[in-house]
């Protein structure tokens, strides 16, 4: 099978690298997407690894110059087309967003609606959501799998962002059926990805919070429920300076999914370095607990503890020191600590943790009323 994206071009046995056209500058000159297209035998899957949506998650950018190299292209089955930085802009100024679009730019992705383009009242499409729609069109033409690599917190567990799939219960009764039935089949092909990947695995928010917060536009959400494929979101731990053991298992893990998708051959590497926290039921993210006075915290607890609810999580005080409010914070539910937020000073009503919290959601979902 033979690949192009924009200049890449696939060649069996070997690495092809070239750029794809992102947005072009109104002062001239353009912003290019990084390409490797890796391709072993060229009859097998395609898998999409990409990294650096977010232009201050350096992480990933590391890992995938560290998979793709010709000893792995030499065992592989199959082609690779790799993106090592989604948001150049963002890269360059070491900062989330790019600066030709006002917002997250991992929420700019398809979600299957028709926009009217002609109404004067509507903003129009971002020139960054345009060219990511364009990309996403690209990927739907040729990929099997993706994996989008991310950063969380400073110091936070390498850890699975896993999307619900979400279906149309709609039509007849067979129609309706037929389409739960494919949602469970991809569903539990996330599942395996998960489990060959080895890392923590986090289930995505509830129906309400995912689509309020956009995340069925983001590149996974998309992925998994408009195009149809499995994909998921690896959250690699601190972002600006890359944990070396992060990296090592996360590189790992990703020829661990390689193998599982019949790529490569061989058993499966155990994942070593780092913690992978099983607390023995299913989880998904939330932010917690949250702190109801202006104050300094003191956190108690590390990335990958098990907590149960009532448990300290960090102690409350002001700016002198002393003892306010709760005085000490504690978990509002079991769970796990996914990592500390950002900084020791909080407002009213912020988290100080993220936290896996115990998930009694299923992973198969119809679409909410009205969508």
């Amino acid at each position: 099978m033979k690949l192009q994206l924009g200049t890449a071009r696939s060649s069996a046995g070997k690495l092809a690298y070239g750029t794809w056209d992102l947005v072009e500058h109104p002062t001239g000159g353009l912003d290019r997407l990084p390409v490797i297209i890796a391709q072993g035998n060229p009859r097998g899957k395609v898998f999409w690894l990409t990294a650096g949506i977010h232009g201050n998650e350096h992480a990933g950018l590391q890992v995938l110059h560290l998979l793709l190299n010709r000893e792995l292209v030499r065992r592989l089955k199959g082609t690779i087309v790799c993106i090592p930085a989604l948001n150049p802009a963002g890269l360059r100024t070491m900062k989330r967003e790019a600066y030709y679009h006002s917002g997250d730019p991992n929420r700019l992705f398809p979600d299957g609606r028709t926009r009217d383009l002609q109404d004067p009242d509507l903003d129009p499409p971002s020139v960054l959501e345009q060219a990511y729609g364009r990309l996403f069109d690209e990927l739907r033409q040729s990929a099997n799998y993706w994996i989008d690599l991310h950063n969380t917190w400073t110091g936070s567990v390498s850890m699975i962002y896993r999307d619900r799939v979400y279906y149309r219960d709609q039509g007849t009764a067979a129609q309706v059926k037929a389409a739960r039935a494919e949602a469970h089949e991809l569903d539990r092909k996330l599942g395996e990805m998960c489990e060959a990947y080895g890392h923590s695995v986090l289930n995505e928010m509830g129906c309400a919070a995912y689509f309020d917060d956009k995340l069925h536009r983001s590149t996974t959400g998309a992925a998994v429920n408009i195009a149809r494929i499995p994909g998921l979101t690896m959250e690699l731990g601190t972002g600006h300076m890359p944990d070396p053991h992060i990296v090592k298992a996360c590189v790992t893990g990703l020829t661990n999914v390689l193998k599982w998708a019949g790529m490569l051959e061989g058993e499966y590497e155990p994942i070593t370095g780092i913690k992978v926290v099983q607390p023995g039921y299913p989880c998904r993210r939330r932010g917690t607990p949250r702190v109801s006075v202006p104050c300094v915290v003191r956190h108690l607890v590390e990335p990958g503890d098990v907590v149960r609810k009532g448990d300290p999580i960090a102690e409350v005080r002001d700016i002198w020191g002393r003892p306010i409010a709760e005085k000490i914070l504690v978990a509002d539910t079991d769970g796990w600590i996914m990592g500390r937020t950002h900084g020791i000073v909080h407002y009213p009503g912020t988290e100080v943790t993220g936290m896996g919290v115990p998930d009694d959601l299923p992973t198969v979902m119809p679409y909410p009323a009205g969508y």
